[in-house]
């Protein structure tokens, strides 16, 4: 897996035009918004952790990279928080929804990018399929923090070059909303 760091920088990073829209800053203050959309971006790696708490078996579509990092999950479950979120505003729970959902959605894309692992089910509920992109420059993150950080300026260096691009696109697109090139002010 990408490293919980790298997986929030991209998704707090991708969220920062919607700090303009009024929808979203309507249920949420804008440093939430960065903040809610990199723990979305982070949240599927829970399945990590439910392996070992529910002793799920390797393999199995609820083990990690399984039905929890699916586009289909990832939308069914970001949706619903949002629509809890904002329950007295729908066009604030569908804002909210899109931002998060694009933000949790980076999650198994950059898992796919990683040199490790068993791939991920992206096609679930039509195929349990674990899959990876054929270039992969991400060296896999592994658990536990002396692990993790005997190695981090091996498996960070790797990573940088999308926290880089995702801070990119999400600056210019902040900018291009604040100066009202692109997409609605509310």
């Amino acid at each position: 897996m990408a490293s919980a760091i790298t997986h929030f920088i991209v998704g707090a990073s991708l969220a920062m035009p919607a700090i303009r829209s009024q929808a979203v800053r309507a249920v949420l203050p804008r440093w939430a918004i960065p903040v809610t959309a990199g723990l979305a971006a982070v949240a599927p790696d829970l399945d990590t952790y439910a392996m070992f708490l529910f002793d799920i078996p390797r393999g199995s579509i609820l083990a990690h990279r399984g039905v929890f990092h699916s586009p289909f999950f990832l939308l069914l479950a970001t949706g619903l928080l949002a629509a809890l979120v904002a329950r007295r505003s729908p066009k604030s729970a569908a804002w909210l929804a899109v931002v998060w959902a694009g933000c949790a959605i980076t999650h198994p894309l950059l898992d796919m990018l990683t040199d490790g692992g068993s791939g991920v089910m992206l096609l679930f509920p039509f195929s349990d399929a674990r899959l990876f992109f054929p270039w992969r420059p991400i060296h896999v993150s592994p658990l536990g923090i002396v692990r993790f950080f005997s190695r981090a300026g091996y498996i960070l260096k790797s990573e940088l070059p999308f926290c880089v691009a995702s801070m990119l696109i999400g600056t210019a697109g902040l900018a291009a909303r604040s100066r009202g090139w692109c997409g609605p002010q509310g």
